[in-house]
């Protein structure tokens, strides 16, 4: 599936020599629609690569650059991070965990990273909820089994 580019002004230009070696797993507490207007807002200092929800696939980062989703600026510059529609009593709808699974598939050949190690929650890198009720392993196993 073919992103839609949706604009933000929160990114760095480049990755400053880092290779991607992370994808930072994430949900939007709330609908794609919501991460479009919080990314398309200046002041609100945050971004992802990619998000996901209600069928469709936004991207608002290019990969060449530096997405703020991971409240780690380091953690930033290494990885690439996807937003899922999903909220604290909701789950991702099984057609948000089949774009996950394409788009992480293609990352994971691009960058040759394996998925059970390098697809990662956002808990992983500062203490937070996120992922929430996104089933991590649901996405690693599928990224394995395709790749």
């Amino acid at each position: 599936m073919q992103p839609i580019w949706k604009h933000t002004e929160n990114f760095t230009g480049g990755r400053d020599g880092t290779p991607v070696d992370r994808i930072v797993i994430h949900y939007i507490v709330g609908t794609l629609a919501a991460a479009d207007a919080t990314f398309a807002n200046p002041s609100s200092g945050v971004s992802a690569h990619y998000g996901i929800g209600e069928g469709a696939l936004h991207q608002y980062v290019s990969e060449m650059n530096t997405a703020w989703h991971a409240g780690d600026f380091p953690m930033n510059q290494r990885s690439i991070g996807i937003e899922h529609s999903a909220d604290v009593d909701r789950a991702p709808s099984t057609s948000t965990y089949d774009i996950s699974v394409e788009l992480c598939t293609r990352i994971c050949r691009d960058y040759d990273l394996d998925p059970q190690t390098q697809i990662i929650g956002h808990s992983a890198v500062v203490a937070t909820a996120c992922p929430g009720t996104v089933n991590l392993q649901r996405i690693r196993d599928a990224v394995a089994a395709r790749l």
